[in-house]
């Protein structure tokens, strides 16, 4: 019987935790992608916010009021575009720390999926040299066996 591979146990944890830091990985991406456009969003909306002051001050309708509120409205936008472009960059971050600790686990992961292919061989030569043995004692035993009948016979 195959001497089990002692560290599958090991092997299987380490498989469950790169599949946990790969749906990680995942998540982060995903963020990343929806703040990015979240970025884009606010960009094109500042945008906007200036093409509508620059309309409605060749039309002559841009008042005091109106200016004050278009500013502020686009400060508050360009704010929140700061912060979102701040949370892109650490979430990128992050996103590369865990790509990396990922990497790692791979690697990790490989060295004991190439220790448990070493272990099979080792065990299956140990099998085969057994196999071999029993072989050549069991040919000795009928050959012992086979010397006494022939003794046996000729007295």
């Amino acid at each position: 019987m195959a001497e089990p591979f002692r560290l599958q146990r090991v092997l299987r944890l380490r498989e469950q935790i790169r599949r946990l830091r790969t749906h990680e990985a995942e998540q982060l991406a995903s963020r990343l992608a929806a703040v990015r456009a979240e970025v884009e969003h606010l960009a094109t909306a500042r945008e906007r916010c200036g093409m509508f002051e620059g309309e409605a001050a060749l039309a002559g309708a841009l008042t005091p009021e109106s200016l004050r509120v278009g500013r502020a409205y686009e400060a508050a936008l360009a704010a929140t575009e700061r912060a979102r472009a701040l949370e892109a960059v650490q979430i990128g971050h992050a996103l590369d720390a865990k790509r990396a600790q990922l990497l790692r686990d791979k690697q990790e992961e490989e060295k004991y999926v190439r220790l448990a292919a070493a272990h099979r061989v080792r065990v299956l030569e140990d099998e085969a040299r057994e196999t071999e043995r029993a072989l050549d004692e069991m040919a000795a035993d009928r050959h012992r066996r086979n010397r006494k009948d022939q003794g046996h016979g000729h007295v």
